[in-house]
């Protein structure tokens, strides 16, 4: 065997983590743009563009007791917002910020803490799982919901909106684009998977419709840099998706935007350990998202001084 370097860091999930075959149900057709599978070359675009991303935060686990049950909930923070790029400048637009406390069983109750005499809010959410990871994931539910409404927001006014992600299945009658940093699935034949493998700067997959239980959508994989190489051949990839709403012709039009308009934004490992598939725009909006949630050693200790005055909760 001859061994290809995986690029992100270790610490990090990697990139490529393919199973052989998925278990969910699901039919996929490959012709729905061209009965020739081939690569798609590069064009050329300059159209502004904006790119929408979320992130969250679990500041603690909390546990509590209802009619003699345990009941599982954490107090958490989220944060939604995009970069609109034009012509080599970008500036941050609107940035949402949310925090919450979930708690399962159906149960809900606000929180409030006090850092140098700012209130801050954790809002009452209810959820019906009562899990460590139920609990996690409304949180990120949560933070996938902001996420699809102000991409939808966008959508009605730009030409071109990218979602870092799957959040965009809200919004698959937009003309919004999802980007998925992470291959987790071929999706198709083995032959025509060694395709993306090929796949040089710029270069796309035809389109391939995915139609599953959940929602249909397409697809196709575009390399967003060229691989070093001692690179796994995969190293540069990502998947984007499109709902099936737009139809193939609007659907085609925005892949071949997205394939010739990605690379421009892709990131280098001197500035991004998940360089290149972590555009620039996106790990900058990360960064200041991180920023405005404030520190996690302030709240922290704002929570326990909370807890302190208000056992039980």
């Amino acid at each position: 065997m001859r061994l290809r370097l995986d690029p992100w860091p270790a610490e990090f999930d990697s990139p490529l983590a393919i199973e052989e075959a998925s278990s969910i149900p699901r039919q996929v057709d490959a012709a729905v743009e061209s009965s020739h599978w081939a690569s798609i070359p590069p064009t050329h675009a300059n159209a502004p563009c904006c790119f929408v991303d979320g992130v969250r935060r679990v500041e603690a686990r909390v546990l509590a007791g209802h009619d003699g049950a345990l009941v599982h909930g954490l107090l958490g923070t989220l944060a939604a917002g995009y970069v609109h790029a034009h012509d080599n400048t970008a500036q941050f637009g609107e940035i949402h910020l949310a925090r919450y406390l979930i708690l399962g069983k159906g149960q809900a109750q606000p929180f409030d803490i006090d850092i140098g005499g700012r209130p801050i809010a954790f809002h009452p959410y209810a959820t019906g799982h009562n899990s460590p990871d139920g609990v996690l994931a409304e949180l990120q539910s949560l933070m996938r919901t902001a996420e699809s409404r102000i991409a939808e927001q966008l959508a009605s006014t730009q030409h071109c909106v990218f979602v870092d992600g799957l959040s965009y299945r809200a919004t698959g009658r937009f003309d919004v684009i999802g980007v998925i940093k992470r291959i987790l699935e071929p999706y198709l034949a083995p032959e025509q998977f060694a395709l993306v493998e090929t796949l040089r700067k710029g270069e796309r997959t035809p389109l391939f419709r995915i139609v599953d239980a959940t929602y249909e959508r397409y697809s196709c994989f575009l390399r967003l840099a060229d691989p070093r190489p001692f690179d796994h051949p995969l190293a540069g990839a990502v998947r984007i998706e499109i709902g099936a709403a737009v139809g193939i012709e609007r659907a085609t039009s925005l892949a071949t935007l997205a394939a010739a308009m990605l690379p421009r934004f892709a990131s280098s490992s001197t500035r991004d350990p998940r360089a290149p598939q972590n555009l620039l725009p996106v790990g900058a909006l990360e960064q200041e998202m991180r920023r405005r949630m404030g520190d996690p050693t302030l709240l922290r200790r704002a929570i326990e001084k909370s807890l302190a005055r208000t056992p039980g909760v």
